[in-house]
C-alpha cells in the first residue's frame, strides 16, 4: 500500500520530472489498448463478479472437488467482517508509513553504510548461482550414462526413506490370486528374453528383435489378463517401434564397441538390481492392497453415457476426449518436428556388413514386393473392420491407424520411395491437418447444439437388410485420431527412410566406411 501510495503520488501529483535521460511523451493508442482492456476486465470482475468470474469458480471447484461446492456468495458487500477490518488496518498502515516516509528516508541514509540489503541480496544470489553451477558440473558431465545413474539413485533413495520411514508393511491384507501354469511360463520367458537382451545388448540387431519378443510376450499379459485393446495397441506400437529402430539402425556400426570396465560392469548391474528390486516391491505392496478407483463409473455409463460397449474406446473419445484431442495434437506436433530436423537430409550407409562382405545390390527382391502389394488391400481392409468396430468392440482409430501406417510403410520397404511415390501422394502435411481439423470440429459442434466441448451424441437406426445400427458422433473424433496417426508415423518413417542416398535414385551416393 505504502508502495503504491509512493507511486502514485511520484507520478501523478509530485510535479514535474526531473534529471530524466529522456522526455517522456505519451504512447501511441494502440499501446494502451492492452491496459484499458486488463482495467475494463478488473472494473466488471469487481462490480458485477456474479455474471463474470462466478461460471469459472464453478467449474474450478467443481474438478479440484471432484463434487458439487458448497454455497458461496460473490458480492461487493458482505457486511462488516474479518476480512473488511484487515482491509481497513492494511490501508491506514500503507497512509501512516507513506506520511512518515521522510523520517524513514534519513533513517535508510544513515544505514547505507552499514547495512545494505542489496549487497546482502546480490552476495546469496551470486552463492545460491555458484552453489548451482557446482551441482551442475558434478552430474551434468556430458555422460548419459552417469546422469541416468544419479537419476536411479535418487529414486532409490527418496523411496527407500519414504517406505522405512512410514512403518507400513510391504504386503497389504488383499487375497493373492493363485499362480497359474500359463502365468508362470510367460513370467519366466519375460525374465529370460529381458536378461537375453542385456546379455546381447552389444549385437544391435540381434538385442531389437529379442526385444521385440519381449514386446510381444507384454501383449500376451494383456490377453491373460482381458484387455484386447491394449494387447492390439502394444502389438501395433511394437511393430511401428522395430520399423523405426530397423531405419535406424542401418547407419549405426552392427555392434557396438565395449565401453564399460569390469568394475563398472558390477556397479551398474547392483543398481540395475535395486531398481527392479524396488520396483517389484512397490508393485507388490499396491496389488496386494485394496484399492478404489472410477472404473465402476466408467463401466455403469459407458453404454448410457457413450453409447458404446468398448469401455477403452469410450473413455478415449467421450469420457477423455479432450485429452485425446491434446495427445493427437502432440503427436502431429512431434511429426512435423521430425519432418524439419530429416528434411533434406542425406545420409550415406555402409557399403558392407561388419565381416567386409557388401551388401545385397537387390534392395527389393520381387517376391517381397509381389507379396506386400497382395497384402496391402487386406490389410487396409482390416484397418477399416478395426476403425468401426472400436466403438462397441475391441479397436479404434488409434490401433486401426496404427495398421494402415504398417501397411503402407511396408510399401516403401518392399517396393521402394519411387514406386510408392508413383502410386500414392509424399505429402502427409494435409492428412494430419484434417486429422486434427475433424477432432476439433467435432468438439465445437457439442458447443452449438448447447453441451460441453467433445460431448458426444449417438442414436440408432434401422437400415434395410443390415438391421438396427448404430449411429455415434465419435466415430467422427475417432476419424480424426485416425488420420492423425496415420499421417504422423508416415511422415516420420516416411523420411527417416529418405535419409539414405539409395532412396534417391538420382542422386550420387557416396558409400561411407564400414564403422564395425
Amino acid at each position: 500500500m505504502a508502495y503504491s501510495l509512493r507511486f502514485i503520488h511520484d507520478v501523478f501529483f509530485n510535479g514535474d520530472p526531473v534529471d530524466l535521460p529522456k522526455t517522456p511523451h505519451e504512447p501511441p493508442r494502440w499501446m494502451k489498448v492492452p491496459v484499458e482492456i486488463l482495467v475494463a476486465i478488473c472494473l466488471l470482475v469487481g462490480i458485477l463478479p456474479a455474471f463474470t468470474v462466478a461460471p469459472l469458480l464453478y467449474v474450478a471447484a467443481t474438478g479440484v472437488l471432484q463434487s458439487a461446492p458448497p454455497d458461496y456468495d460473490l458480492a461487493i458487500w458482505h457486511g462488516i467482517n474479518a476480512a473488511l477490518i484487515m482491509s481497513v488496518v492494511a490501508l491506514i498502515g500503507g497512509i501512516l508509513i507513506y506520511a512518515g516516509r521522510r523520517p524513514l528516508f534519513r533513517l535508510a541514509t544513515k544505514l547505507e553504510g552499514i547495512l545494505d540489503a542489496k549487497a546482502v541480496f546480490d552476495w546469496l544470489l551470486k552463492g545460491l548461482l555458484a552453489l548451482a553451477g557446482a551441482v551442475t558440473r558434478a552430474l551434468d558431465t556430458g555422460s548419459l550414462q552417469r546422469m541416468l545413474l544419479f537419476f536411479i539413485l535418487s529414486a532409490l533413495t527418496l523411496g527407500a526413506v519414504g517406505f522405512l520411514g512410514g512403518g507400513a508393511p510391504l504386503t497389504g491384507d488383499r487375497a493373492l490370486l493363485p499362480a497359474d501354469a500359463v502365468s508362470v511360463l510367460v513370467t519366466l520367458a519375460l525374465v529370460t528374453v529381458a536378461l537375453w537382451t542385456v546379455i546381447l545388448h552389444r549385437r544391435r540387431l540381434t538385442a531389437l528383435i529379442v526385444m521385440g519378443a519381449l514386446g510381444l510376450l507384454v501383449s500376451l499379459i494383456f490377453v491373460k489378463f482381458s484387455a484386447p485393446d491394449l494387447a492390439l495397441t502394444q502389438l501395433s506400437v511394437e511393430v511401428v517401434t522395430i520399423v523405426l529402430l530397423l531405419l535406424a539402425l542401418y547407419f549405426l556400426p552392427q555392434y557396438s564397441p565395449a565401453e564399460s570396465s569390469r568394475a563398472r560392469r558390477i556397479r551398474d548391474i547392483g543398481v540395475a538390481g535395486l531398481a527392479g528390486g524396488g520396483a517389484a516391491a512397490l508393485t507388490w505392496s499396491v496389488l496386494t492392497r485394496p484399492y478404489e478407483s472410477i472404473a465402476d463409473f466408467f463401466l455403469e455409463n459407458s453404454v448410457p453415457g457413450g453409447g458404446g460397449g468398448n469401455v477403452v474406446n469410450v473413455i478415449l473419445v467421450d469420457f477423455r476426449g479432450f485429452d485425446t484431442l491434446g495427445e493427437i495434437s502432440v503427436l502431429a506436433l512431434a511429426g512435423l518436428g521430425i519432418y524439419a530436423m530429416l528434411r533434406d537430409l542425406r545420409l550415406p550407409g555402409p557399403a558392407c556388413d561388419a565381416r567386409g562382405r557388401p551388401w545385397n545390390r537387390d534392395m527389393h527382391p520381387t517376391i517381397m514386393a509381389a507379396l506386400t502389394r497382395l497384402l496391402l488391400p487386406l490389410a487396409l481392409l482390416v484397418s477399416a473392420f478395426i476403425f468401426l468396430r472400436g466403438h462397441n468392440l475391441p479397436g479404434g482409430g488409434f490401433i486401426a491407424g496404427l495398421i494402415t501406417a504398417i501397411a503402407l510403410i511396408m510399401q516403401y520397404l518392399a517396393n521402394g520411395v519411387e514406386w510408392t511415390h508413383s502410386r500414392m501422394t509424399s505429402n502427409l502435411h494435409p492428412v494430419i491437418g484434417a486429422g486434427l481439423l475433424i477432432g476439433l470440429l467435432t468438439g465445437l459442434a457439442s458447443l452449438f447444439f448447447g453441451y460441453p466441448f467433445l460431448t458426444s451424441a449417438f442414436t440408432h437406426v434401422h437400415w434395410p437388410v443390415i438391421g438396427d445400427f448404430e449411429l455415434a458422433s465419435a466415430i467422427a473424433f475417432d476419424l480424426g485420431v485416425y488420420l492423425v496417426v496415420v499421417g504422423a508415423t508416415l511422415l516420420i518413417l516416411v523420411h527417416l527412410g529418405l535419409m539414405h542416398h539409395a532412396s534417391h535414385p538420382g542422386e550420387p551416393a557416396t558409400p561411407e566406411p564400414n564403422h564395425a
